[in-house]
């Protein structure tokens, strides 16, 4: 998505205002639990990939497991997964595809201490949940200026191994 110049200027006026001057270097401790949202991308790799954490992630982890979804794709998914989803729709995000600002808020309440961002490119609206809420890990694959939304990077050769990026991503988030 190409931005016009005050769509630029906007976009960065949200930043300032989300996006905290210090950045916390990630530090694995094991000392807290920690809830986990999974943003799907909307991509035939969603699928897959979600069927995956449900089938391998241990009973703790899946009780502590929320998947954003986007409403309108929810009903292609099993409803298995949709017990552990969260649900968004087009109310929801804004002009620049960015979350709204009550969206953010309501997210920051339910306080995840793991955010995972599995959109392979560039998303506006997850890059931006996932900085904006500042969890204590937030995860998402390589791209231009990924470390300005996640202190955990993966290598975006783990979208051809799912299992690969299922044990990467179980080594970094707080259990």
């Amino acid at each position: 998505m190409e931005y016009s110049r005050i769509q630029k200027i906007i976009y960065w006026l949200k930043c300032k205002k989300h996006f905290p001057e210090i950045q916390q270097p990630f530090q694995y401790s094991e000392q807290q639990t920690g809830s986990i949202m999974i943003l799907l991308p909307d991509t035939d790799i969603a699928f897959d990939f979600s069927e995956l954490i449900l089938n391998q992630a241990s009973s703790e982890i899946k009780d502590k497991m929320v998947f954003l979804v986007k409403e309108s794709l929810a009903k292609f998914y099993s409803e298995r997964l949709q017990k552990y989803s969260r649900l968004y729709s087009y109310k929801d995000i804004d002009s620049l595809a960015l979350p709204n600002e009550w969206f953010i808020e309501e997210i920051k309440k339910e306080n995840y201490q793991n955010m995972i961002d599995l959109n392979i490119t560039f998303s506006a609206f997850s890059s931006f949940l996932v900085r904006a809420c500042d969890s204590e890990v937030r995860m998402g694959f390589n791209y231009d200026n990924s470390k300005k939304y996640y202190n955990v990077i993966l290598d975006k050769n783990y979208q051809k191994d799912l299992n690969g990026t299922f044990d990467m991503i179980g080594q970094f988030i707080k259990k």
